[in-house]
C-alpha cells in the first residue's frame, strides 16, 4: 500500500530513527569507515555521508535554513546531474577527517529537522513547498533523501561490516 500522507511528527520520527541507525552503522565500522569500500560506486562510509550531506543541505536550504553552501557548490556553473553532484561532494570531503564529516552531517540533519518542525501537518502534505520539487508532497521530498534513502546505504554499510 502506498502511503498518501504523513504528519510532521511522523516525518521527524522517521528522520530520527534512520539518523540513529545510520550513525550506529558508521560507528560500528570504526576506523574502516574512512577506508573500507562499501558501495558499488567504490565509496567508503565517509563518502556515503558526503553524498548524503549534499542532498541534506539542498533540502534544508530549500526549506529556508540559513546555510552556506560548500565551496564545491559555489564553484559549479551549469546544472550537474545527480551523479555529478555526488562525485563532487565525495571528492570535496575526501581529505576531511571522518569526525568532521560526521559533525557536519549532524549539523545538516539538525538544520533540516528545525525547518521540518516548523511545518504543520497540512504543509507537510502540500505539493508546492519547494519550487524544484513540484507535484510531490513535502514529506515525500524530505523522505526521498532521508528516511527512504538512508536505509539503502545502511544496508550496504551493514553488509560491509560483517
Amino acid at each position: 500500500m502506498v502511503q498518501k500522507c504523513m504528519t510532521t511528527n511522523e516525518v521527524l520520527d522517521a528522520i530520527a530513527h534512520e539518523r540513529q541507525r545510520l550513525g550506529k552503522t558508521v560507528d560500528a565500522l570504526g576506523p574502516e569507515a574512512s577506508t573500507l569500500l562499501v558501495t558499488e560506486e567504490g565509496w567508503t562510509a565517509k563518502d556515503v555521508l558526503a553524498h548524503l550531506m549534499h542532498w541534506l543541505g539542498q533540502i534544508a536550504f530549500g526549506l529556508g535554513a540559513e546555510l552556506q553552501p560548500p565551496a564545491y557548490v559555489k564553484a559549479v556553473s551549469g546544472r550537474p546531474s545527480g551523479d555529478e553532484w555526488n562525485a563532487l561532494a565525495v571528492e570535496h570531503y575526501r581529505t576531511v577527517p571522518l569526525d568532521q564529516v560526521r559533525s557536519e552531517f549532524e549539523t545538516l540533519v539538525d538544520a533540516l529537522v528545525a525547518q521540518a518542525r516548523l511545518r504543520t501537518d497540512d504543509e507537510m502534505n502540500r505539493t508546492d513547498a519547494v519550487a524544484w520539487a513540484p507535484g510531490r508532497p513535502l514529506w515525500q521530498f524530505i523522505g526521498g533523501d532521508t528516511f527512504f534513502h538512508w536505509p539503502l546505504h545502511c544496508e550496504a554499510l551493514e553488509r560491509a561490516g560483517q
